[in-house]
Order: C-alpha cells, then structure tokens, then sequence
C-alpha cells in the first residue's frame, strides 16, 4: 500500500513538472529571436596599411567590438534589420557605415586627420 502511494505521488510530481516545463516554453515561443549575422573584416589605411585597436560600434545595439593588432575585426550583429557602424581611431577621421554596404567579408578604408 505504502509503494503504490509512492509512486502516485511520483507520478503526479512527474505530470506537475512536465506541465511547468511545457507552460515555460510555450510562453517562449511568442518572442522572435533575431538571428546573429558575423561580419568580419580588416580596417586600413587610404594606402592599404592595417590600423590596430580601431573602435567599432553598432549604433542601433550599441554594442562595441575592437580590431586587433592586423586591423581585423570580427562583429555579431544581433538584428536583422538595417544596421550602422560607427568606426573611429585615433589620429583618423571617423566613419559611419550602412549595413547595406557590408559583406561578409568588409575592408573599411580611414583617412588620416
């Protein structure tokens, strides 16, 4: 008698879990998630030379990403609609870029100040 109360009350602690489980992730389902788009690319100089340490933000996600000591840089947008990027480093003039303009692979060009 003992077991078969056991194992009703480990069936109803079963079914209350799933119920949970299943209310959480249909209460998910209404929110989109926008995929994450990697745009890679290398920030240079008007006469082809590399910039180490430039700045780069998202404007609409605010979200800042840095070239490394080549220049290269590697961003995750994280939206799906048209997007910007701000591009500043020091000793050059900064320069805003249109999603539309950008590639999988970008080569963004600065001129000195």
């Amino acid at each position: 008698m003992y077991a078969q109360i056991c194992n009703v009350k480990l069936l109803l602690n079963i079914i209350v879990i799933f119920a949970l489980h299943s209310a959480v992730i249909a209460g998910n389902n209404d929110k989109v998630i926008a995929p994450v788009k990697n745009v890679c690319g290398k920030i240079i100089t008007a006469q082809g030379e590399e910039i180490a340490g430039v700045k780069i933000t998202i404007k609409e996600t605010n979200e800042t990403f840095f070239a490394d000591l080549d220049g290269n840089f590697k961003l995750q947008v994280k939206t799906d609609k048209p997007y910007s990027i701000s591009v500043q480093g020091i000793g050059f003039a900064p320069k805003e870029v249109k999603s539309t303009d950008l590639n999988m692979f970008a080569e963004i060009s600065l001129k000195k100040l």
